[in-house]
């Protein structure tokens, strides 16, 4: 699953491409379309920026870390599913502010530290495959243990995979500098 979030009032420095108009996506048209589409959300950064869940998850944890004043809890539960939930500009130039301070005095490598550490020091948890007995269950059905833990009944904390890195919080910020607005959809 991936998060699609668009900019509602972008910046908008180039044309924006057309679509071809025959319906066959294998044709070299609509592979030059794609190709001039890529260039054009690069050329346009306040367009259109996707992250997979994985990614997405933490990044909008560390805004409304960073932003709790501004990002409403609604707002941070919404902006965790495909409901295009808005993100108003006024909101957005404030998520760019701070990032931009973050960005420039290390504090996104400081969360992303102390993350790391808390996420290192989390204790195993219940195998959710063989809940905890370590025998084979589900794909490993009759095997004497379990495909997941490895017949130890644990398995890490499901958080640990989601990760968070300071380039994805750069691209996010060129997208919510540039957006105008945003919706999660």
């Amino acid at each position: 699953m991936g998060m699609d979030v668009y900019g509602v009032n972008p910046q908008i420095k180039t044309e924006q491409p057309t679509r071809p108009e025959t319906d066959d996506h294998a044709s070299d048209e609509w592979s030059a379309y794609f190709e001039a589409r890529r260039e054009w959300e690069q050329d346009n950064p306040g367009t259109y920026f996707r992250n997979n869940v994985w990614y997405w998850r933490p990044l909008w944890d560390y805004v409304y870390a960073l932003c709790d004043d501004v990002i409403t809890e609604d707002d941070h539960k919404s902006g965790h599913h495909n409901d295009c939930h808005l993100i108003d500009a006024d909101k957005c130039a404030v998520i760019a502010e701070r990032i931009a301070k973050e960005l420039l005095n290390g504090g996104v490598t400081k969360f992303k530290e102390d993350r790391q550490k808390y996420l290192d020091e989390l204790p195993l948890v219940e195998c959710h495959c063989c809940k905890g007995t370590g025998k084979g269950a589900h794909y490993s059905a009759g095997k004497p243990t379990c495909h997941v833990c490895e017949g130890t009944g644990e398995q890490e904390d499901g958080s640990t995979h989601y990760p968070f890195n300071e380039d994805n919080v750069r691209e996010f910020h060129s997208f919510v500098k540039h957006c105008g607005g945003f919706e999660i959809g």
